[in-house]
C-alpha cells in the first residue's frame, strides 16, 4: 500500500519556532514529530510518498537518517496552493487502488493510524475511510455531515456545523480521488483544497467510512499544542535501557538520558525526562516532569526546569527558572532570569498570535522563544509571550507583551523600556 504524508507548510502560526525550523523536525519527546507517523506504517505500507516545502531539505536529510523498511519518495512543493494541490502532485507516485493520506502536523497515536490501515485492507474501489475527532468548537475547523457511519459531506468552519465531528487529517482514498483533483477549483483562500475533491467524489458514489477517534489527537498549529503533544509523549514514554546515575546525581520516574550527557551532584532529575547528547547538567539543578533538553544544551547551577522544551545549543545560567515554555536552537540565559508560567488568578492563559488574542486552554504557559535570542541578567518574563528571533532582552527588564523579532528590549533608568531594532 501507498502513503502521502503532507508536511509542505510554513507553520506561521508557530511564529518564532517554524522561522528557520520545519515543524515536522520539531521534538516531541526528544523525536522528529513527523516520525511518530512513519513509525505507525511501517508494517502495513510499502512506500511513503512525503511533500515537502518549508524547510523541505532539512526534513529529508533528517528522516533519511532513521532508516524506515520503507521507500520514500519526496515532492517538492516550492508554491503552497493547498492541500488538494499537495495530494495532486503525488498522483503519478501511487500504484495502489487505495491510499493512505495524512495531514504531517497531526499528532496521534499509533493505535489510531494502526487501526485504520487495518480497515483500509478490506476495501473496495468505491470506499475509503474518513477519520474523525469530536470537539466542543467545530465550527473552527472542517466539520463533517455524518449519516449511517458515513461522510455525507465536509463544511469549511461553518458556523452551524452539523456535527462535532471535525476532519482529522487521516483517511484513506481511492485513486480516483486523482481524477477530481486536476478539476477542483481554488477554494475562497486561494487555495486547491483536498475537502472539495473528497466532496464530489462522494456525489460520484464513493463511499467513506468514518473512523472516529477516541484516543488523543493534537493538530499541532500553535505553540501549546507542542506542548501538549510532548506531555503525552513524555507520559508514554518507554525506557529500553537502565540509566545508571553518576554519584551525588538523583533520578525518580522514567528517563531517557544519553551516555554521554554530563549531570553534575546535587541533580535531581523527576521524570519523564529526555537529555540529548553533549547535555551538561547542574551542579544542584531540579530537572522536573515533561522536560526534553536538546543537543549540547548547558544548564548551570541552581536551575530549576519544568515541563519545556529546550533546544540545541542554548544555556540557561545559575539561579533561572524557566517552566511550561519552548525555547529555541542558541539561546542564552543570563543568570536570574525567571519565566512565568502562571497568572496571579490562576485563569487560563491567553496569547497574541499574529495579532489576535486566542484562548490556549491551559493555566501554565511560559515563554515561546525563536533561536539566538539573548537574555541579561535578572530577567523576568511573564507568562504567555512570544520572542521572536535574533533578539536581545536587556539585564533587570520586564517583559510583558511580545517581543517581535530583530529587537533589542531594555530597560533605562530614566526613560523606562525601550525597544528598538536589534543591529
Amino acid at each position: 500500500m501507498d502513503a502521502i504524508i503532507l508536511t509542505a507548510g510554513k507553520g506561521t502560526r508557530l511564529h518564532p519556532l517554524t522561522t528557520t525550523f520545519p515543524k515536522p523536525l520539531f521534538p516531541i519527546a526528544g523525536r522528529p514529530l513527523l516520525s511518530y507517523t512513519l513509525d505507525s506504517l511501517s508494517e502495513y505500507v510499502n512506500h511513503v510518498i512525503i511533500v515537502i516545502g518549508h524547510k523541505g531539505n532539512q526534513i529529508k536529510n533528517e528522516i533519511e537518517k532513521l532508516n524506515y523498511p520503507f521507500k520514500i519518495s519526496w515532492v517538492i512543493q516550492n508554491e503552497q496552493r493547498g492541500t488538494g494541490h499537495a495530494l495532486n502532485m503525488c498522483k503519478d507516485y501511487i500504484e495502489s487502488s487505495h491510499f493512505f493520506m495524512m495531514y504531517g502536523d497531526i499528532f496521534t497515536s499509533s493505535q489510531t493510524i494502526e487501526s485504520i490501515l487495518k480497515k483500509g485492507k478490506s476495501l473496495t474501489n468505491l470506499k475509503g475511510i474518513f477519520a474523525a475527532k469530536k470537539v466542543d468548537h467545530p465550527e473552527k475547523y472542517g466539520c463533517l455531515q455524518i449519516e449511517n457511519n458515513e461522510l455525507v459531506n465536509i463544511l469549511e468552519k461553518d458556523p452551524n456545523p452539523p456535527s462535532n465531528h471535525i476532519n482529522a487529517g487521516i483517511m484513506m482514498l481511492p485513486s480516483a480521488v486523482f481524477g477530481i483533483l486536476s478539476s477542483t477549483c481554488e477554494s475562497a483562500r486561494g487555495e486547491i483544497e483536498v475537502t472539495e475533491s473528497i466532496n464530489q467524489l462522494i456525489k460520484n458514489g464513493s463511499r467513506l467510512l468514518i473512523h472516529s477517534i477516541e484516543d488523543y489527537w493534537i493538530d499541532t498549529g500553535y505553540p501549546w499544542d507542542l506542548i501538549n503533544a510532548n506531555e503525552i509523549a513524555m507520559n508514554n514514554l518507554t525506557i529500553l535501557e537502565k540509566y545508571s546515575p553518576p554519584p551525588g546525581v538523583t533520578i525518580e520516574g522514567p528517563v531517557k538520558i544519553s551516555a554521554n550527557a554530563t549531570l553534575h551532584p546535587g541533580t535531581f532529575i523527576q521524570g519523564p525526562v529526555v537529555i540529548d547528547e553533549n547535555v551538561v547538567v547542574g551542579p544542584n539543578c531540579f530537572i522536573r516532569p515533561g522536560t526534553y533538553l536538546g543537543k549540547n544544551v548547558r544548564i548551570g547551577n541552581a536551575v530549576e526546569l519544568k515541563n519545556s522544551i529546550i533546544l540545541d545549543h542554548t544555556a540557561i545560567a545559575h539561579l533561572s527558572f524557566i517552566g511550561d515554555s519552548i525555547v529555541g536552537k542558541n539561546c542564552n540565559f543570563g543568570a536570574g532570569t525567571k519565566v512565568a508560567n502562571l497568572k496571579l488568578d490562576k485563569k487560563e492563559i491567553t496569547m497574541t498570535i499574529k495579532g489576535e488574542r486566542l484562548l490556549t486552554g491551559r493555566r501554565k504557559i511560559g515563554v515561546i522563544m525563536g533561536e539566538n535570542v539573548g537574555i541579561g541578567i535578572n530577567v523576568s518574563i511573564m507568562p504567555g509571550i512570544l520572542i521572536g528571533e535574533n533578539s536581545r532582552i536587556g539585564a533587570h527588564t520586564l517583559v510583558h507583551k511580545n517581543v517581535p523579532s530583530n529587537t533589542l528590549l531594555y530597560y533605562d533608568p530614566n526613560q523606562g523600556i525601550i525597544q528598538r531594532p536589534n543591529q
